[in-house]
């Protein structure tokens, strides 16, 4: 039952993840054009082939692969410890190069073209990949894609050509310390009281705690209040329709406002801060993701919970965002085959249950979902618990004009500046910053 259970809530994230996945402009093939001439005509690994070189279809090994990776320590320690297993498997050295993600994008750009790029890197969904030209399509087998749903391999798709292997599928919740409060607060009057009852802030301490002016965060609330980032009609989204200041989003901003007004909420807090006095057993609850995960339960082991965001008081529950990480074939790689052959090699169950115990992220491979180290993990079943309420980030290129100005908004907003002038004031800057985007291309 749990198996089942926990299948059908991170398939239910997938699936409405995918949903957006389709949006956006006709690219029709174009996505094959940077091919390397070593792509074989029917470009479909099964597994990592096995005596490969007696095999006279599959093309010449590469010297070695090339990898973005996010550049987190563990997870570059977990991701090594895999790719040793390919290279003792293939022959093929893969080497790793620790890349923000939020600077993978930019630096791609410019080093691909350059032949300086990797063959694979690592994203949060195929957003505006395809459309800026920065990915090719990979070709997988049937038997690999048995281990997927459509709707997994979908929200790294565009346009019927699959751009990267699902790796890791992710939400934020609320983790708690056991310790100081026996369950998780349910509703936001829970959550409020709390705080009113647990902050000290001459001594740091607090009830709870979340990087409130991160949009990312925040938006749950927002949302939760009835907001919306862009209008969606029945062919996706209205660029032009931005709910920010519209009455929803406005009452979400509000009430975070009234977290720093009443000293439930330092200003100028980071996530640095909020993990390092969670750890410190110096907050009872905050608000995180799964890759927080493995910090926090190494410092306060057994105690550490977690639980859906609480409920907010107009009875609907905060939309968290959430998302589809995988492995992206670079539209500049030479080597697509041994490429996408490493992507598989990666996603597999045996590596994706490890990736699960080594960093706490989970898997959307459903052969590694059944095995008891997740199905029976409740920091697990807290999250997909979640995901049931989450949304995902709207799949158009115009997000990216979206953070910076709601950034500021919410720092604005949390020094007690107007809300709603505030909100009137960043959605005049995302129009402006659409139409410059617009302009220029």
């Amino acid at each position: 039952m749990r198996t089942k259970r926990m299948l059908a809530l991170v398939m239910t994230m997938i699936l409405v993840t995918a949903m957006l996945a389709a949006c956006g402009p006709d690219r029709g093939n174009s996505g094959n054009t940077n091919q390397g001439s070593n792509q074989p005509t029917n470009n479909n690994p099964t597994s990592t082939p096995e005596g490969s070189d007696e095999t006279s279809n599959l093309p010449e090994k590469p010297a070695e692969l090339k990898v973005w990776a996010d550049d987190t320590a563990d997870k570059l320690a977990a991701l090594e410890t895999i790719t040793n297993k390919y290279t003792e498997q293939t022959g093929i050295p893969v080497k790793i190069t620790p890349i923000a993600m939020n600077d993978q994008i930019q630096a791609l750009s410019l080093d691909g073209p350059a032949g300086n790029g990797p063959d694979l890197f690592y994203q949060p969904g195929i957003g505006s990949l395809s459309v800026q030209g920065l990915v090719q399509p990979m070709e997988i087998s049937d038997e690999v894609r048995a281990d997927f749903t459509e709707d997994a391999l979908g929200a790294l798709s565009y346009d019927g050509h699959l751009y990267g292997m699902p790796f890791v599928v992710e939400t934020y919740a609320l983790l708690y310390n056991k310790a100081l409060i026996p369950e998780a607060p349910k509703t936001i009057a829970e959550l409020e009281k709390l705080a009113e009852d647990m902050t000290n802030a001459s001594n740091n301490e607090y009830g709870f705690l979340f990087n409130a002016t991160d949009f990312y965060f925040a938006w749950a609330f927002m949302g939760g209040s009835g907001g919306y980032i862009f209008k969606e009609d029945g062919n996706g989204f209205d660029i032009s329709d931005i709910g920010f200041n519209k009455e929803g989003s406005v009452e979400g901003a509000s009430l975070i406002q009234s977290w720093f007004d009443k000293g439930y909420l330092p200003k100028g807090v980071n996530g640095d801060v909020v993990g390092g006095l969670f750890n410190e057993g110096k907050v009872a609850a905050v608000i995180n993701g799964p890759w927080a995960i493995t910090d926090h339960r190494a410092q306060l082991g057994d105690n550490l919970a977690v639980a859906p965001l609480p409920v907010m008081d107009n009875g609907n529950h905060p939309e968290s965002f959430i998302g589809v990480k995988g492995w992206m074939l670079s539209a500049f790689s030479q080597h697509a085959y041994w490429a996408t052959d490493l992507a598989v090699f990666l996603t597999n169950a045996e590596n994706s249950l490890e990736w699960f115990k080594q960093t706490g992220e989970t898997p959307p491979n459903l052969k590694a979902l059944e095995d008891p180290a997740i199905t029976e993990d409740p920091l697990v079943v807290g999250f997909t618990e979640q995901t049931k309420y989450g949304k995902p980030f709207p799949n158009v290129a115009e997000l990216s004009h979206v953070w910076d100005p709601m950034a500021n908004a919410l720092k604005f907003i949390s020094e007690g500046q107007d809300v709603q002038e505030v909100l009137d004031e960043a959605v005049v800057q995302i129009q402006d910053l659409i139409k410059m985007a617009g302009a220029n291309q």
